[in-house]
């Protein structure tokens, strides 16, 4: 007679179910978890003000679909750069499902952006100041582009449902979701802050001094050379060309490196 599974034995068949589950189907609960962690330590729980576990999966799937390059490029026909190029999508979309997708998935395309990526608003110095695009405008954006793909999942559903209500809560929330992603990057995805402008020159200016303490040594390594065959007593180059080739690993020492000095023994 076949024994009926134990509560332990249960337990252990998931777990072995999720270690040798799809790389997939793994990934997403790591994001799952990540994403409900991150949201105990910002302080901002799920359920805490509306129900809202449905948007910890969206956002978890929407996490994940990062790591399958058919996602990404299924969903860049639909991502709009600006303003005005989304609103032209839309008018010549030819379904309100289509409608949909564009304002879906340029609103996701700005979340990750904004809170995961942190690409929207990097220095664009050639730019006046006028011309930038602060931080807030994207995120006033995204929020907005998530209204309306609600609006048109509520059309094409005849109604509210499931995906529009969680849309919704992305747009009527989403100041709170960039800060519960934004702590997610850095404590679980490795994604760091980048570096300000004035880090990054900074950073240059050390760069610089290794590349030019490597050259300094690599000339430094060539002068020893031309002296070490100048001061051989037989060599099969004339004397005036080694004194020359001497002279000259000399003077390229001394133009990079003004603390060395060298005078020709007599």
């Amino acid at each position: 007679m076949k024994k009926a599974p134990t509560r332990a034995t249960r337990r252990s068949a998931a777990r072995r179910r999720l270690e040798i589950g799809t790389d997939i189907q793994t990934s997403y609960f790591f994001m799952l978890n990540c994403l409900l962690h991150s949201r105990i330590h910002t302080g901002i729980e799920s359920n805490s003000d509306i129900y809202d576990e449905d948007v910890n999966v969206y956002l978890a799937h929407l996490l994940n679909s990062q790591i399958d390059p058919v996602n990404i490029e299924r969903a860049g026909r639909y991502i709009a750069a600006s303003d005005d190029e989304l609103h032209r999508m839309a008018a010549e979309a030819p379904s309100d499902r289509e409608r949909y997708l564009a304002y879906k998935t340029t609103a996701d395309y700005l979340l990750l952006s904004i809170a995961v990526f942190d690409t929207v608003d990097r220095p664009r110095t050639h730019l006046p100041p006028a011309l930038r695009t602060p931080r807030q405008v994207f995120i006033a954006r995204a929020a907005t582009y998530y209204s309306q793909a609600a609006s048109y999942a509520c059309r094409i559903h005849r109604g509210p449902d499931g995906v529009s209500r969680v849309l919704q809560k992305l747009s009527d929330g989403f100041e709170n979701y960039v800060r519960i992603l934004t702590y997610m990057r850095g404590q679980y995805l490795g994604l760091l802050k980048r570096y300000s402008e004035g880090e990054l020159y900074h950073l240059d200016r050390q760069i610089e001094e290794i590349r030019r303490g490597e050259t300094i040594e690599q000339i430094r390594d060539e002068f020893l050379e031309a002296y070490s065959a100048w001061m051989k007593p037989e060599s099969d180059q004339p004397r005036d060309e080694l004194r020359e080739e001497l002279l000259r690993q000399a003077q390229r020492l001394s133009e990079i490196d003004p603390t060395f000095d060298f005078r020709l023994p007599a």
